[in-house]
């Protein structure tokens, strides 16, 4: 047995199956298995010894391992391993060899840091043998020293190996291993991949040994990179959180919309992609989406590649407009391009409740919280319409400038183009310079090949999903949380129902970031809202969390399309606030609505009785209108609700609550004019805001990125309700 195990170590061609503190994967089988558990994944690999006669091949799938050594002259052995990797540093590791002899091995491997590792291995029972060891990488992968000590328990002998490896550049290793006596091994490694060849000279025996390995998942390689072609495809909606779930039931909470940014920003500095073609297929993506991705992809026409687009469609001006970043654009020859220009409705329903039998009343405070309207009005009032004009002109002229440059031609002729007709089929999209050429789709890549050259043409996910082994001892990153709020303020958890709506519990949140400023590990919270706001009661409880962690870590916030009323309050007290220039923000105001529902039931045919004691125990039934006294109380809770509106905000935002109140009214502001008056930081947008998080935190490099809220559970029937009865809510916005 101690003959058999010295050779294996002695005979690797592979450096790291050499030592006890380096193995992961399949080179842990017959070295030491607690390799198992780091960087799972599957893979085999195969050696060969020429004197004597050894084989040796193993198999790893997840942190299981199995192997075989076979002396072609003598015994052969097989190994069962197992793996597992502990928070932070640890990996233990247990493996039963069997055969011609059988023994029970358990082994610890602690990978401290990016330069220092440990490794230990033992045979258990009687026949005590035992490897363990260090290495060193003082210039990082590229450098690196190891030394064992081994000691065999039946005869005491101490025996030790020693060893360096040199890692010129990425997939190429050259190394040397001695043992006590000075019997020297020089090695070469290849990795080309998902494919890995070992070579090794004897200096004692004067032979070559070698190996191959086979990995399901890619190692970084020596060979260039193959030129390529990418192919984003735009399709449907892009919410901020996306859900995985089981026949419709909610399991767990994701990033959504912002991770297609991350993604996008992620192959910035890949040389062998060249062209990024965006493929538009129906998609849904909101104004202040459409701004952040056309930034995104021109920070990749920045960093040398060329971006395309093609569609059958491009069904809108905002559409359009993103296409413009691009270096080009594709139309399909039976499509069309609609610029119509910008427009905006709501809707209103006074005609309907008084169809229906409800009546209302109402309270609120500010000029421009035109929330209400939608109940009382079929129309919009003069200060709603004067707060819309100013928001779509800051959405309309920047579009309208950013396709004058895309295009190459003056703003004039542009709104010429919208205000003759808005519509142009592929024959006179290409006639008046708004496409660069007509082709189908199935004629892409040929199209590409002759315009850029013969490369591969492959799709973002897999670009995005490759998997490389991360050969680094320790990668950790230091930590910012995301926390994503998307979609009504509500009490409560907030749970999903089964049509999983979005909600913003107010407990959920402010339970989070109670948890996230206690975790040390947490450098700062990235914030991203998109929200039209809520529950007063629920807000305010959300808005104090923030504060308070704020005392102890960074938070900044990145608005995205919409972020007003409830959705601003909760943002107010963030050390930085960034809104892209599109978000619709601001709508600090408070309104209070009671439906009288007595007249419907009575529709229904139901009516109702009742017995009280106590002046107004029967208000808010929806019974009755409330009395002129009711209304006053009413009134005034309204009113002391605003009051703590503007205080926070003008806490939050370090201004006057004058100032505030003269900002607020429930006035709506798009990113650009919130920038202007103070009530955001900057216009910026989630990748701008995530690198204002690494600042104020002082991180430099990458960081991982923990996604809150995270397990989700299901509500049947969801229960969320007003609990104050007011609400911090602005209208709701189509733009088209």
């Amino acid at each position: 047995m101690t003959l058999m195990l010295f050779f294996i170590i002695a005979t690797n061609p592979f450096y790291e199956a050499n030592f006890s503190s380096l193995p992961m994967r399949s080179l842990s089988i017959f070295s030491n298995p607690a390799g198992l558990g780091i960087n799972r994944g599957a893979e085999i690999f195969g050696t060969y010894y020429p004197d004597p006669d050894i084989i040796m091949t193993g198999v790893s799938l997840s942190n299981l391992g199995l192997g075989m050594n076979k002396n072609l002259d003598g015994a052969t052995y097989y190994e069962l391993g197992l793996g597992y990797k502990l928070p932070g540093a640890f990996s233990l590791g247990y493996a039963f060899q069997f055969g011609d002899q059988s023994e029970h091995i358990v082994g610890v491997e602690a990978r401290v840091s990016r330069k220092l590792t440990l490794g230990y291995k033992t045979t258990t029972g009687e026949k005590y043998h035992m490897f363990g060891g260090i290495s060193l990488r003082p210039f990082e992968e590229y450098l690196t020293l190891s030394c064992d000590l081994e000691y065999e328990g039946i005869d005491s002998i101490f025996t030790y190996y020693w060893g360096a490896m040199l890692m010129p550049t990425n997939g190429m290793k050259l190394y040397f291993r001695a043992d006590e006596d000075l019997d020297w091994h020089a090695g070469l490694e290849l990795s080309f991949g998902k494919i890995m060849v070992a070579g090794s000279y004897c200096q004692e025996e004067k032979k070559l040994s070698g190996g191959i390995l086979l990995s399901a998942q890619s190692y970084e390689t020596f060979m260039p990179k193959k030129k390529k072609i990418t192919t984003l495809t735009l399709t449907g909606d892009y919410p901020e959180v996306r859900r995985k779930s089981f026949f419709g039931i909610p399991l767990k909470a994701e990033q959504g919309y912002t991770k297609l940014l991350n993604n996008i920003e992620s192959i910035c500095d890949r040389n062998d992609i060249r062209v990024v073609v965006v493929k538009i297929k129906n998609s849904k993506l909101g104004a202040a989406q459409i701004e952040e991705l056309g930034k995104a992809l021109s920070r990749l026409s920045e960093s040398g590649k060329k971006i395309v687009f093609f569609a059958d469609n491009y069904p809108s001006t905002l559409t359009y407009g993103l296409a413009c970043v691009g270096d080009e654009i594709l139309l399909s020859p039976l499509g069309s391009i609609k610029i119509p220009g910008l427009a905006l409705r709501k809707p209103y329903i006074k005609g309907t409740l008084e169809k229906l039998g409800i009546e209302i009343d109402v309270s609120h405070v500010g000029k421009y919280k035109s929330a209400i309207e939608i109940l009382e009005r079929t129309s919009m009032s003069e200060a709603d319409r004067e707060q819309i004009t100013r928001l779509l002109d800051d959405l309309y002229y920047p579009m309208i400038d950013r396709i004058s440059k895309g295009r190459g031609k003056p703003v004039d002729e542009i709104e010429e183009l919208i205000n003759r007709a808005g519509y142009f089929n592929s024959d006179e999209a290409l006639k008046y310079g708004l496409v660069d050429s007509v082709l189908y789709e199935f004629e892409l890549n040929d199209y590409l090949h002759n315009k850029y050259g013969k490369m591969v043409i492959t799709d973002f996910s897999n670009i995005i999903g490759e998997e490389i082994v991360v050969e680094a001892w320790r990668n950790d990153k230091p930590k910012i949380a995301l926390v994503i709020a998307e979609g009504s303020i509500v009490p409560g958890q907030g749970k999903p129902d089964l049509f999983q709506t979005s909600l913003i519990g107010g407990e959920k949140y402010a339970e989070i970031f109670t948890q996230i400023a206690k975790d040390d590990k947490i450098k700062a919270v990235l914030f991203r809202i998109n929200s039209g706001g809520g529950d007063a009661f629920a807000s305010e409880k959300i808005a104090y969390a923030v504060k308070q962690c704020t005392e102890v870590k960074p938070v900044i916030v990145s608005m995205g399309d919409v972020a007003g009323s409830g959705g601003y309050y909760i943002a107010c007290f963030a050390n930085k606030i960034y809104a892209n220039s599109n978000t619709i923000t601001g709508s600090i105001g408070v309104i209070g609505v009671s439906l009288i529902t007595k007249g419907f039931y009575e529709k229904l045919g139901i009516t109702w009785d009742y017995v009280k004691k106590g002046e107004h125990s029967d208000a808010y039934w929806g019974l009755r209108h409330n009395t002129e006294d009711e209304m006053e109380l009413y009134d005034n809770e309204v009113r002391w609700y605003y009051d703590k509106f503007t205080k926070r905000v003008a806490e939050g935002r370090k201004l006057t609550q004058e100032k505030v109140d003269s900002l607020g009214q429930g006035r709506i502001y798009s990113g650009i004019h919130a920038s202007e008056v103070g009530l955001v930081d900057e216009t910026g947008d989630f990748l701008d805001a995530l690198r204002a998080a690494k600042v104020l935190s002082g991180i430099k490099g990458d960081v991982e990125i923990v996604v809150y809220p995270g397990e989700e559970g299901l509500s049947l029937f969801n229960k969320a309700s007003v609990l104050s009865g007011i609400l911090y809510k602005m209208p709701g916005y189509e733009v088209k």
